[in-house]
């Protein structure tokens, strides 16, 4: 059996979770989901792994979320942007999601395309604070 936490209070909490929670197998920040089948592989063999390291550019704009096949729907929720760049005092969004970097706005309406093919028709747009977002073109 493999426990993994995962995200930005996985990072904020990463000794504590890993010294003192014997049940935690390894910690994957909210910019190492690329390295999760590393980190499994590693928890498996053993051993305890972490990927905590914050990506200045990271998107994830090419990766779509898995969709269960046979459960439709009409609304979706799509990524738009990640980070924040407020600071506020009780978040730790700045300091463990980074700065914020705005998915390609060509990469978004191709996704909100595939959507509405597969017979979606509402979609929210996601993002720490959806109104700065940015398309860097």
């Amino acid at each position: 059996q493999v426990v993994g936490v995962l995200g930005c209070m996985a990072e904020r909490l990463k000794e504590d979770l890993l010294d003192e929670e014997t049940l935690v197998n390894f910690i994957a920040g909210p910019d190492a989901y690329r390295d999760l089948p590393n980190l499994i592989r590693a928890a498996g063999g053993g051993m305890q792994a972490m990927n905590v390291r914050l990506s200045f550019e990271e998107t994830y704009s090419d990766i779509e979320p898995q969709r269960p096949s046979g459960v439709e729907g009409v609304s979706a929720w799509l990524s738009i942007m990640r980070g924040c760049n407020n600071m506020c005092s009780f978040c730790v969004v700045p300091f463990t999601r980074g700065r914020e970097r705005s998915r390609g706005l060509e990469g978004i309406v191709d996704e909100v395309r595939r959507l509405e093919e597969q017979g979606v028709r509402e979609v929210t747009l996601l993002g720490q604070n959806v109104n700065s977002y940015w398309d860097q073109k």
